[in-house]
């Protein structure tokens, strides 16, 4: 996979279709960096595939904390729905 079409991709599951704003918020980098990189115009640097490592497990975390809360929900609505049969 490219540089470009990885960039592509992390950003749009991380902050959805208008991603590269969000992305460039959080590697600290402009707006006009960001499409010079998926240009290919100009070379991702390491320390920025770093950062935005950084921002993917980061995100990560933020999702699983929520399973057990999703789980505790499911359950509950199971209940609900056998107490009712």
């Amino acid at each position: 996979m490219s540089d470009q079409a990885l960039l592509a991709k992390v950003g749009q599951t991380i902050w959805g279709p208008a991603w590269q704003e969000p992305m460039a918020a959080a590697l600290k980098q402009s707006p006009g960096t960001i499409a010079e990189w998926l240009a290919g115009r100009a070379i991702v640097p390491a320390d920025s595939w770093k950062a935005l490592r950084e921002a993917a497990r980061l995100h990560y975390l933020k999702i699983a904390d929520l399973d057990p809360q999703i789980v505790s929900a499911y359950d509950a609505a199971v209940a609900r729905a056998s107490a009712r049969r």
